[in-house]
């Protein structure tokens, strides 16, 4: 999210696609994701078809408040020094 969340504008959405652990990565993103200014609006499957890989999910995150003026950081600081 600290990639692509500062780059959202006000009131917009940012809307990954995530495999089988999505609601595990959100957990562990939930403090990243509310410092950049998004909330975690709801969480759906992609696909109404019975016969799609299962375990998919979008996440709607919208863009609730600015980003502090410090994000996006340099590349690879990210994983040195998460938002916590």
């Amino acid at each position: 999210s600290e990639g692509c969340l500062p780059l959202v504008k006000k009131g917009g959405y940012f809307i990954p696609y995530k495999g089988e652990n999505a609601e595990d990565e959100i957990a562990s993103a939930d403090t990243a994701i509310k410092v950049l200014g998004g909330d975690v609006e709801k969480i759906e499957n992609p696909s109404q078809d019975k016969n799609a890989i299962s375990g998919h999910r979008l996440i709607f995150i919208r863009k609730c408040n600015s980003t502090p003026k410090r994000f996006p950081r340099k590349p690879g600081i990210a994983k040195k020094s998460p938002i916590r």
